[in-house]
Formats: structure tokens, C-alpha cells, sequence
């Protein structure tokens, strides 16, 4: 009844007010302040489908997220209709209808998305419902996709460009560009910004796939940097996970890392039209994860892995173990997945060598069953191995160019079969290989030798110049389908990593082998020891004697690491005594205490140190990490490694800095991809961290008065961290019996 009356009061009142001609007066919306939001994604690689595993998002639930938005552009940066059987059994035509029923708006192409060739993207860009841009992209004078295009929304008008990466010549393979130009994506950028300056749009965004790779010198920051006006470049290329985007002068860069493990979200806004103010962010795939797959996509996605699924499902041998194939190995290393299609292309070609790059690897396959659809996944391009012949001087070009950039991770990274090579990466590109073996013997430049390639790197691809125009012998049936045969041929496989590849200091005062130790003979750590010796790094057990495979303790570890800031000239004696356990006047005892007083190593919650303890391998590359890393302030470029197999038995308080160790070469696992951190450290293990620690960082030699100051200005640092570190040991304690201290 109160409700009934109040509303009578209020019709009277707007009677009244339309007796007297008046209206009632309301607080109006402020129309002048306007949103956008560009939703983005780059580099997934033909991954249309959900993977809760690899965190991977797919087109159904990315169709949801895009629903939720009121005004919402959808946009891909390339790198899309390639990569996994999905893809690359419909030629990329699978993806496209994905795409097109997600209702994406605008796509700039990568380099991959032009592996089935330029006139196959050309076909399923028109199958699209989407926009293709390309304004750098020309076939003679024709260009193949349009320079620009504005999309108006929420009454504004956002202008767009695209720019495809010239790198596209070398990293597909350059018959998949034949005749095709891409201009000089500065100046094409310049002009794209006028003309849409030009058709009055209120913000101008530039979808590109060119990345931030320091090892490219045509990438997206540059673009910020050399031209102006543009608001926003929605980037590729280089898997960079920007969080809230990267600003370069005024623009905005975002890019989402890869394979659908972010959405990215740029959201625009402004007020009366000019733009106010533009943020970038990242959904994960966590965040995403629950909502509900769109279901007409899922359909569609049903139906292609129905008509896959005979040629996918079929079993061609088994594994014994693991084939690495992660992007961050087989582009920086040997991997035994690497090894295996190498030693495959031998067996089909019969040549001398073999050689393939990293970049060609796509995917690792797991120990087991080994399918024709794993095997394709991992090797999705239609490359076929080319047997050449070349000259040992080509070969050893080759392998100069293939590591030239190492330790970055790139795609040219050599791989290679019935040949060793070593390499020194902190010498200067062009001189870094040496010790090169052709089946066990020396490299001889002027010899001729057959060597198998993909037909990507036969012709240049991935900058490989030096093999186009050499002699083709014979071609072969395609990559994936030579391994596939080589594993049925040979299964169960199980290779290893060999030391075919090695990054390794090229010292060319050799040590001097005026030491005879009887007991080193044939041992992996032969020249470790020697070097170690000669340098003065480490001693024998007796004149004759090392004892490479002897447990190292505690205060041996420590010991050996304080001679070598002895070196240095920075180590400092402390006198006070910590422990109750070390004797004041014991061999160990100045090294235990300087250990201890610089956060290298810690006691246990009792008081002790256990001197006499053989350390583990985790203590020990605890221990070198917060010497290295910590104490002496060395940089490291920190690329995270892969986990280890055993990753689950590294203690919680060790792993950042094992993985630390690892990233820095100081100390590496076993060829299977173990760490064993459990296990106790050998003499062996102790004189290889001495020689890496030594040869892998630049030491500038100080007096010590010179770092005294230094020693004592971190010592109440130090003291926060002991007593951190007291609390953090004494709650492993309680959870294992190890009680080792960090």
C-alpha cells in the first residue's frame, strides 16, 4: 500500500509538471567517454582445441571470453594455421572455420602461415570472414592482402595496419615465398599511418608479427621507436609474454607469449572522441579455464579429429624414453630427439653427414607408444631431407653460422649426426667452432663430403646461404615419414645426447699434462682435472692419484670455493666461530667461516656444520649458485630451464638456485634428464665446477683492502638472511631427515 502511494504522488507530480509545460530534470550519462577493448591473440601454432595440460585455451572458450565483452575487437598476430596435425592435415583450413565461427575481426600472417606457400594462404584468407592485413606484403606489384582497414565500434572508428615479418624469407622455407616482396615495413608503416590519420579514425593500431627478439634487427619496439603516431602494435613472432604490455615513447606494445596460453585484452578509451588513456593485460588460462565452451565450435572440432583420427591413431614403434623437443632445448643445445631424426636421415641418404635445425623441431614426444600424429606434431612441416655435396669449408660455415648467436635461443641451432663439433659462445661469432670430427676424423675443409639436410636449409632457409647452389645428389620422402620408418626399423628407440654438440671454452694454452695421475685415464673429467690442477684450482690426493669418483664433504666444497676467492683476492678471513662441531684451528676452518659469515653456505639448527658430511648434489649447486650469483654479484641471463625428470625430489629450498646453476652453466644434470640431487657429489663433479666457474665469468682480480669495504657493508644483510634461512632449514627439517643446509 506504501509502495501504491508514493508511486499516485509521483504521477501526480509529473502531471503537473506537463500542466506547466516543464520536465523533470535527471542526471544524464556522460556520453562523451567511450571504450573499446582489442582482444588479441599470436602464435598458437594451429592449437584450435583445448589442453588443460599444456594450459592451452582453444577456440571454444576464447569465443565465451569474447561474448562477455560489450565492445570488442577480436585479433590474431599470425603464426595460426600451422603447427599441429589439427592444422596442418586440412592445410590450415581447419583453423580457418574455427576462426571464423569465433568471430575473429582481423589476421596478420606469420612466417609459418605461409609453409603451405603463398598462393594456399592467399586461398583460405578469402575463405575467412575476417580481415587480412599485410601492407608490406607484394607478389611483383600486386599486393597480396590489404594495407589497411578501420573497424568502427561503440561510435569510433579504429584504424588498422598489418606488417608480416621479412624474416619470413629464411624461416619458412624460401619455395613457400618464391616471387613474393616484403617491403621495408618502416617506410610501409609510415605511409599506413598517414592514410589513416588521413580517414579521421580516432586510434591507429598496428597489427604485426615481428616480435622483440634481440637477435632480429627488423622487431616491433624498433617500429615504436621509428615511427610516430602509432597508439597501439599488437605484436608476434618472438612468444614474449608481456603482462602489461611493454611502452616504447608513446605506444603501447602487447603481446600475448603463445599457444593460446593468455588472451590478451588492450583496452582503449576515450573522451570526445580523443584517446584518453590505453592498458594492457593478459587472461590466462587459469583464469579462463572455467567457463563453457562454445558448442557449435566444439562440434566442428569433433568432426575434424573424427576424420583425422585413422591416420593420427596409427602406432609406428616404441620409445624407451623421453624425446625432448622443447623449444628451449633443441634451439640452444643438443637433444637426443635431435639426434634421433639426424642419425634417421643418415640411415635414408647414406651420406657423410647430417645436419638439421633446431627450429624444425616443434614438440617433444613422450616415452611409450610412439604415433604418426605425435611424430607429426613434432614435425609439422612438409620438409624432406636433400642430399648435398659441400666441402669441409661449407660444413664448418655451416656449423659457424648455426652458433653464431648461441646462447640465444634461436631456430638455426645446428643438430647434427656422423660428426662432433665444439664451440667456444664467448668468442666472437665466426671463430667460435673447433675440434671438428667427421666420422672420427679431423674436418678437412677442402675435401668434398655428402652432406643430408631439409630441403628448408638446402636452399637457404633460416639463412643457411652457404648450401644454396651445391650439388643435390638425391631427395628423399618427407621428414616425418623417414623417422616414422627409422623408429618401426629400430624400436624400441632409445637415444641419448652424446656430446655431439658442445659449448665449450676454447683455451688455447692447453693445460699441461706435467701432472701424471694413473687414475684419470678415458674419465669424462680428464681435461677438468688438469685444468684444474695446473691452474692450481685443486689438488691430487698423492703425486699419482685423484681419486676423480671420491665423495667430496662439506668442508672440502666450501674449502675449494674459498681458495678461489683467494684467487680472486677478495676473500676475507673471518675469525669467529659459529659452529661447535669445527675446530678453530682445523684445515677447513677459515673456509667454513668465511662460507658462512657471506651466505654461501649455512649450519644446521643444532649448531653444527657437519664438515665431515658429504654434501649432496643439490647442497653444492646451492652453494655455487649463492656464491656465484649472490656473494660476487655475476649476471645471468635467466632463460628458466626445463624441469627435471626427478624434479619432485629436489628439496623446496634448493630449486631456484639449482635452476639458477643450471641456467649459468656452472652445472648441468645427467644425459636422461635427471639431476639426482639426493646423490653425493664426486671430486669429478667438484673440479668441472671450478673449471666453469673459472672459464664462464669474467673475474676482475681486487686486493683485498679493496673489498674489505665491500665484506662489511653486507654484513648486516648477510645476518637478515642467516636468520631467514635458520627458519626456512628448520622447517625442512621437520619434514625430512635430509637436515642438509642450504
Amino acid at each position: 500500500m506504501k509502495h501504491k502511494k508514493i508511486w499516485s504522488l509521483f504521477l501526480a507530480f509529473a502531471m503537473i509538471f506537463g500542466l506547466l509545460g516543464l520536465s523533470p530534470v535527471f542526471a544524464e550519462e556522460d556520453t562523451s567517454l567511450k571504450t573499446a577493448d582489442i582482444l588479441h591473440t599470436n602464435d598458437s601454432h594451429g592449437r584450435g582445441e583445448e589442453n588443460q595440460d599444456k594450459k592451452e585455451l582453444g577456440y571454444a572458450k576464447l569465443k565465451t571470453y569474447k561474448s562477455t565483452f560489450d565492445n570488442a575487437i577480436l585479433v590474431d598476430a599470425g603464426d595460426t594455421l600451422h603447427g599441429t596435425t589439427f592444422a596442418t592435415i586440412s592445410k590450415g583450413q581447419s583453423i580457418v572455420d574455427l576462426m571464423n565461427e569465433t568471430g575473429t575481426d582481423i589476421f596478420v600472417p606469420g612466417n609459418h602461415d605461409f609453409n603451405y606457400g603463398s598462393d594456399r594462404l592467399v586461398e583460405l584468407t578469402k575463405a575467412g570472414n575476417f580481415k587480412t592485413l599485410g601492407a608490406n606484403v607484394f607478389k611483383g606489384n600486386q599486393a597480396l592482402f590489404a594495407g589497411h582497414y578501420v573497424k568502427e565500434i561503440n561510435g569510433l572508428k579504429i584504424g588498422f595496419f598489418g606488417l608480416a615479418t621479412p624474416e619470413t624469407k629464411t624461416k619458412s622455407n624460401p619455395l613457400n615465398t618464391q616471387g613474393v616482396e616484403f617491403l621495408d615495413y618502416i617506410a610501409v608503416a609510415k605511409q599506413e599511418v598517414k592514410a589513416l590519420k588521413d580517414e579521421g579514425v580516432n586510434a591507429i593500431v598496428c597489427v604485426a608479427h615481428l616480435g622483440l627478439d634481440k637477435s632480429s634487427s627488423q622487431r616491433s619496439d624498433l617500429l615504436a621507436k621509428s615511427v610516430e603516431g602509432i597508439d597501439v602494435i599488437i605484436d608476434g613472432h618472438s612468444h614474449t609474454e608481456l603482462k602489461e604490455g611493454k611502452l616504447v615513447g608513446n605506444t603501447l606494445i602487447a603481446q600475448t607469449g603463445s599457444h593460446f596460453n593468455n588472451v590478451g585484452d588492450v583496452k582503449l578509451s576515450f573522451k570526445n572522441g580523443m584517446l584518453l588513456d590505453k592498458k594492457a593485460s593478459l587472461a590466462s588460462y587459469d583464469s579462463l579455464k572455467t567457463l563453457s565452451p562454445d558448442s557449435k565450435i566444439l562440434d566442428a572440432i569433433k568432426k575434424v579429429n573424427e576424420e583425422n583420427k585413422p591416420i593420427l591413431d596409427k602406432v609406428v614403434g616404441k620409445s624407451k624414453v623421453d624425446l625432448e623437443g622443447t623449444r628451449e632445448k633443441v634451439r640452444t643445445g643438443e637433444t637426443n630427439l635431435g639426434n634421433l631424426l639426424t642419425d634417421a636421415m643418415l640411415d635414408v641418404s647414406g651420406a657423410d653427414v647430417a645436419m638439421t635445425n633446431g627450429g624444425g623441431i616443434r614438440s617433444s614426444i613422450p616415452a611409450g607408444d610412439v604415433t604418426m600424429g605425435q611424430i607429426i606434431t613434432s614435425f609439422p612441416f612438409t620438409n624432406y631431407p636433400v642430399k648435398l655435396e659441400v666441402t669441409g669449408d661449407t660444413i664448418l660455415k655451416a656449423l659457424e653460422y648455426g652458433v653464431d648467436k648461441a646462447p640465444e635461443v634461436v631456430g638455426k641451432f645446428p643438430h647434427v649426426a656422423g660428426m662432433t663439433f665444439k664451440y667456444d659462445s664467448k668468442k666472437d661469432p665466426g671463430s667460435r667452432v673447433y675440434d671438428v670430427k667427421i666420422k672420427g676424423q679431423d674436418l678437412d675443409k677442402a675435401k668434398t663430403y655428402s652432406l643430408v639436410t631439409n630441403d628448408f636449409m638446402a636452399i637457404g632457409g633460416d639463412g643457411y646461404e652457404m648450401f644454396k647452389g651445391s650439388k643435390e645428389v638425391a631427395a628423399y620422402e618427407l621428414l616425418s615419414e623417414v623417422l616414422a620408418k627409422y623408429i618401426a626399423k629400430h624400436s624400441p628407440v632409445d637415444p641419448k645426447v652424446e656430446g655431439r654438440v658442445l659449448d665449450q671454452v676454447n683455451d688455447q694454452e692447453k693445460p699441461k699434462e706435467n701432472v701424471k695421475f694413473t687414475d684419470i685415464e678415458g674419465h669424462w673429467a680428464k681435461d677438468k682435472i688438469l685444468y684444474a690442477v695446473e691452474k692450481g684450482l685443486f689438488k691430487g690426493t698423492s703425486e699419482s692419484t685423484f681419486e676423480p669418483n671420491t665423495k667430496v664433504t662439506r668442508a672440502m666444497f666450501v674449502t675449494a670455493i674459498g681458495r678461489f676467492d683467494e684467487q680472486l683476492g677478495s676473500f676475507k678471513e673471518v675469525k669467529e666461530n659459529k659452529f661447535t662441531d669445527v675446530k678453530n684451528d682445523s684445515w677447513y676452518t677459515k673456509y667454513v667461516n668465511w662460507a658462512q659469515e657471506n651466505g654461501v653456505a649455512k649450519g644446521f639448527v643444532d649448531g653444527t656444520f657437519k664438515p665431515d658430511k658429504e654434501i649432496s648434489r643439490q647442497e653444492m649447486a646451492v652453494m655455487i649458485s649463492r656464491y656465484t650469483f649472490n656473494l660476487k654479484k655475476q649476471g645471468l641471463v635467466y632463460s628458466e630451464p626445463a624441469k627435471f625428470k626427478d624434479h619432485k625430489d629436489i628439496g623446496e629450498w634448493a630449486q631456484a638456485d639449482i635452476y639458477a646453476a643450471v641456467a649459468g652453466k656452472l652445472i648441468q644434470g645427467t644425459p636422461d634428464g635427471n639431476f639426482l640431487p639426493k646423490d653425493g657429489a664426486t671430486r669429478a663433479e667438484l673440479v668441472t665446477i671450478l673449471y666453469n666457474l673459472n672459464e664462464n665469468f669474467k673475474w676482475d682480480a681486487k686486493k683485498p683492502s679493496e673489498s674489505d669495504k665491500k665484506v662489511d657493508e653486507k654484513k648486516d644483510a648477510n645476518k637478515a638472511d642467516d636468520k631467514k634461512d635458520q627458519k626456512d632449514q628448520k622447517k625442512a627439517e621437520e619434514k625430512s631427515q635430509e637436515k642438509k643446509a642450504a
